[in-house]
């Protein structure tokens, strides 16, 4: 399927600024399961391309004249596979013991031990396993779109609430806690018709015997939130530790920003 996306960010200040750093990660990447074909990104300001430690493609936006607001526009053309694309067979640049350690926003307590214990039982690394936890997992955290910013899997587990980036953090943790590398993904959710599209989170999680034929092991994408691997219908922008290192916008000085605003039209063909 090809895929045209048009997304823009509005980022609002509470006040008037002078200067402001953004860290964009925008750009689908490339992999086994999709091919940007061409892809534009515009903003004010100066940015400059690079390509991080995760393999993501990423800008760094700088802009140094005053401003309230700040708009981001990207657009382009994805190529989405349709086969096994919950598989991605691409490892990345770090080793999947990378995305073992964990970090303020994945750290596991007591609950995420226990559900680790009890749904990935003795590490038998099964898909079945995974879609069980993610079920758990969202029986403990109800999802609350507008709990902003992320607050990380210790925050979302103790309040029962938190944003779907926060469902993948406390997902994540059981995972780690339980010995099973995973990593965070950004990027968007597209319906089957290819009309309309959101962006969203999810989860890849590294299985030592994995679903690949022969039993390779490689990555498996799981949704944590809509309980399903994440297969035909995703398109995805970048990958990291937690939401911090995948998000598509990061923001220097957060606490000036009054708010942010996204726009995402698609159009399959």
């Amino acid at each position: 399927m090809l895929l045209d996306i048009h997304h823009e960010t509005t980022v609002q200040y509470a006040s008037p600024v002078s200067y402001s750093i953004q860290q964009l990660r925008l750009t689908p990447r490339e992999e086994s399961t999709q091919r940007p074909l061409n892809w534009r990104v515009q903003a004010p300001g100066s940015a400059r391309r690079a390509i991080d430690a995760h393999g993501n493609v990423g800008h760094l936006l700088t802009m140094d004249r005053p401003h309230s607001e700040l708009t981001i526009v990207v657009s382009g053309t994805v190529r989405l596979t349709d086969a096994d694309a919950w598989m991605p067979r691409d490892a990345g640049p770090l080793s999947p013991l990378s995305y073992l350690a964990g970090t303020r926003l994945t750290e596991a307590d007591e609950q995420a031990h226990a559900m680790a214990a009890s749904h990935l039982r003795a590490r038998r690394d099964t898909v079945g396993e995974l879609l069980d936890l993610s079920g758990a997992v969202c029986g403990a955290v109800r999802h609350l779109p507008e709990r902003l910013p992320p607050g990380g899997a210790l925050s979302a587990l103790a309040a029962g609430v938190g944003c779907s980036a926060d469902i993948a953090h406390a997902f994540i943790a059981c995972c780690r806690a339980a010995g099973l590398p995973a990593r965070f993904v950004s990027g968007y959710l597209i319906d089957a018709a290819g009309e309309w599209a959101v962006p969203h989170s999810w989860v890849d999680v590294w299985l030592a015997s994995g679903p690949a034929a022969g039993g390779e092991a490689g990555w498996v994408s799981v949704d944590v939130l809509e309980r399903t691997l994440a297969g035909h219908g995703y398109c995805r922008l970048a990958v990291g530790r937690d939401h911090l290192d995948a998000c598509p916008v990061r923001v220097a000085g957060g606490e000036s920003v009054q708010g942010t605003l996204t726009r995402v039209s698609v159009h399959a063909h």
